[in-house]
């Protein structure tokens, strides 16, 4: 599990982690919620997530990334997905794993509880906490 991720910024929008120059942050996008990686030396970002997601699913492509270095895979439907092993996650690149594996899918989750064992989601909780918080609008009376 790498632990020298630390997090470096949390707003109502947006939550970021930093580990050198490598940064992971993860964003309300559209309907849903994205996350990225982005190499601030060479100028390059790229998606964890294929597109909006749940904001628990971008949460959990997060953690899989910055605890286990492992990318979500994507399936024919366009589903992103990762493969549970042993071991933890890991990715799987023939149709027959080395191991017996789960495959368990990014949109299956709603919340970090739902999340495998082998996520830490306490360094999760206060960005899903922070991301999620909606104001409550009540309508004044006249």
């Amino acid at each position: 599990m790498t632990t020298d991720w630390e997090r470096a910024w949390l707003a109502r929008r947006e939550v970021r982690w930093r580990r050198g120059m490598e940064v992971v942050e993860c964003f309300r996008f559209a309907d849903g919620y994205v996350a990225t990686v982005e190499y601030t030396d060479r100028d390059v970002t790229w998606q964890l997530t294929a597109g909006p997601v749940s904001l628990a699913g971008a949460l959990f492509t997060v953690a899989l990334y910055i605890q286990h270095g492992v990318t979500p895979q994507i399936d024919p439907d366009g589903r992103m997905f990762t493969a549970l092993g042993d071991d933890g996650p890991l990715q799987v690149f023939t149709e027959t794993a080395d191991q017996p594996v789960e495959y368990i899918y990014v949109d299956t989750f709603r919340t970090l509880e739902e999340f495998p064992d082998c996520i830490a989601t306490g360094p999760l909780e206060k960005a899903f906490q922070r991301l999620s918080y909606s104001p409550r609008r009540e309508l004044r009376s006249e």
